[in-house]
C-alpha cells in the first residue's frame, strides 16, 4: 500500500497568496504594473498588483533570477493570461508593452 505523501507534510499542497508579502523570509514587495505605447518611450499607465504576491509573480514568469530589493522584468504575451485575474486594467498587447516592477518594502 502507497502511503498518500500529502500525509506526512507539514506544507499545504497549495501556497496561499498573500498581498504583495513573501511569507517563507517575512519580506515585502511592491509590485507594479506598467505600460507603454509599442514603440513608445511615455508611461501611459501603472497599477499596483496588491492581490499578486512575488512567489506567483516568479512562478509565471518561469522563475527569472532577482536581487530582492529592485527588479523589473517584460511582461510577455505568454503570462498575460495567468495575470490577467490580478489586472484591473485589460492587457492590450496590440496597443502597448508592459514591464512589473517589483520593490523591496
Amino acid at each position: 500500500m502507497n502511503p498518500d505523501p500529502q500525509k506526512h507534510t507539514n506544507k499545504p499542497a497549495v501556497q496561499p497568496l498573500h498581498k504583495g508579502r513573501d511569507t517563507q523570509n517575512q519580506a515585502s514587495f511592491e509590485l507594479i504594473l506598467n505600460w507603454y505605447k509599442i514603440n513608445g518611450k511615455t508611461l501611459v499607465g501603472e497599477e499596483a498588483l496588491s492581490q499578486l504576491n512575488i512567489r506567483k509573480l516568479l512562478s509565471v514568469l518561469g522563475n527569472p533570477l532577482w536581487n530582492k530589493l529592485y527588479h523589473c522584468w517584460t511582461v510577455e504575451l505568454k503570462h498575460m493570461p495567468e495575470l490577467q485575474p490580478f489586472v484591473e486594467h485589460q492587457f492590450d498587447p496590440e496597443k502597448f508593452v508592459y514591464f512589473i516592477e517589483a520593490y523591496s518594502v
